[in-house]
């Protein structure tokens, strides 16, 4: 007897090929027969007018970070997201609490809502070694970073991720990172990086993890690529001409993208490429911060614990109300103890779709786990609306993409390049991970003004073949498992 049988919906399977009518079941976490099916089961999921496809994977996700507090993961698995990558942009906790090893043990036993896939973060590597010191590692440095990263994947991590906008990460050389990633690239992983510039030097950024591709023989993944600030619209085209020419070249090089177009960071980093420390005194750095080129309007103030009556106005919005210029208010804010959140609206959406239309990008939300709030607070909405927003409005409004092409852009693609053959497609002996939903009516609901809303259509998840989701009804099993 099965456990589960899905009957009568329209498979969308993964690999591309146009959907078609499948029953699936499902014994144990595995799917065994896809096709016509006869015999009795525990469960059975009627999916008439529904498609079924494989769980979705989110190839960059920082669900790590908040895995203790929301180990439920509610906004994600009602996404359809039953595989996360964390562990990116160079930030791994577990290293700098001690290993990666013990924290997959401690998080293992709270229970986790979707699998997770653990990139080892270069930054968090770099610190452990080198603390925030700007200079080159010593020899003996750099075998120690080497020697953590050997731990860190023979306790399960599936490759390196680099933050290089970030400190220590920004720290680094191409030369003292490819060492590294020449360390993965033996055990078979990948390099993720966090380019070392979104913006002015993005086709420098892009033409680095190209070249470290090249030297460590690693595949690449290009973490939330973009292209930010107004003047520098237009250059998603060039660059994805550059990866092109870089898989042409034999270095198998991939991007992923989320379907907004602001990104949520710190305040400094959304001025840069303005350093407050680098000023002397207040006036110094005023005229500093006035000879950046910042779109003020564009970038809109999240979460500000010095003042929480200034969260959700725009830069410059919000310096006019107070009788200041922009940078004055700016460097207010700076000088803030504690960092200023901010979503920044930095992109243009043709660059957006460029970049998920193309054919080798991947679907990553650059989220996190969350419970939904009653309270007024603030986060970016790619973390409750990614993937039903791409196909909503990319897939069903748009017509950028087909339903197949979106559904592998989410499974079959990123599985590929973590070398994953049993996830990300439903095909027999693979694991039951599907998601169910209807395609006419899944839609993303989270907002810039009101992000913690869940998205609608999406009708069951099934992860390790249990029930997370059941016509729209979420169920906190905590399914979910390491993949190593």
């Amino acid at each position: 007897m099965l456990d589960i049988a899905i009957v009568n919906g329209i498979l969308i399977d993964g690999t591309g090929k146009p959907g078609y009518r499948a029953d699936i079941g499902i014994k144990g976490d595995r799917i065994v027969k896809v096709g016509k099916i006869e015999e009795p089961a525990v469960m059975n999921i009627s999916a008439d007018q529904l498609a079924v496809s494989p769980g979705f994977i989110d190839i960059h996700s920082h669900s790590d970070l908040s895995s203790r507090n929301f180990p439920e993961m509610e906004n994600i698995l009602r996404q359809g997201v039953t595989t996360q990558v964390v562990g990116n942009c160079g930030i791994t906790p577990g290293i700098l609490e001690g290993s990666l090893g013990r924290f997959i043990e401690d998080i293992e036993k709270r229970g986790i809502g979707t699998n997770l896939i653990f990139l080892a973060g270069q930054g968090s590597i770099r610190s452990k070694v080198m603390g925030r010191e700007n200079r080159r590692p010593t020899e003996d440095e750099l075998e120690k970073m080497k020697s953590i990263l050997e731990s860190a994947i023979d306790e399960g991590a599936k490759g390196l991720s680099t933050g290089l906008e970030y400190i220590p990460g920004i720290f680094s050389s191409t030369e003292e990172i490819a060492e590294l990633a020449k360390v993965a690239a033996r055990r078979g992983g990948i390099y993720s990086t966090h380019l070392r510039s979104e913006g002015d030097e993005l086709e420098l950024a892009v033409k680095e993890a190209i070249e470290i591709g090249r030297l460590a023989d690693i595949p690449v993944q290009i973490a939330h690529l973009k292209t930010e600030k107004k003047r520098n619209w237009g250059k998603s085209e060039r660059i994805l001409q550059l990866i092109d020419s870089a898989r042409v070249n034999g270095t198998d090089v991939n991007c992923d993208v989320y379907p907004y177009t602001a990104y949520m960071t710190s305040l400094d980093f959304a001025v840069q490429p303005f350093d407050l420390s680098a000023y002397k005194n207040y006036r110094e750095a005023l005229e500093g911060l006035k000879k950046t080129p910042v779109d003020w309007d564009l970038i809109y103030i999240s979460k500000c614990d010095m003042d929480g009556g200034i969260n959700g106005c725009n830069v410059l919005e919000l310096a006019r109300r107070k009788g200041m210029s922009p940078e004055e208010l700016a460097l207010e804010l700076l000088n803030n103890d504690d960092p200023v959140r901010v979503i920044s609206f930095q992109m243009s959406e043709e660059d957006v779709k460029n970049i998920i239309a193309y054919r080798h990008s991947f679907i990553g939300s650059d989220g996190s786990g969350y419970r939904k709030r009653d309270e007024f607070d603030r986060t970016h909405p790619r973390s409750f609306g990614t993937f039903p927003r791409i196909l909503g409005r990319y897939v069903r409004e748009l017509k950028l993409l087909s339903l197949e092409e979106a559904i592998s852009k989410m499974t079959s693609l990123p599985a590929k390049k973590l070398n994953i053959s049993d996830r990300g497609i439903v095909k027999e002996g693979a694991y039951g991970d599907i998601t169910i939903f209807n395609p006419d009516k899944i839609t993303d609901k989270a907002t810039y003004d009101d992000p913690f809303q869940y998205p609608e259509g999406i009708e069951y998840v099934i992860l390790n073949g249990k029930i997370i989701i059941d016509k729209g009804i979420f169920s906190d099993k905590r399914a979910g498992i390491v993949i190593r």
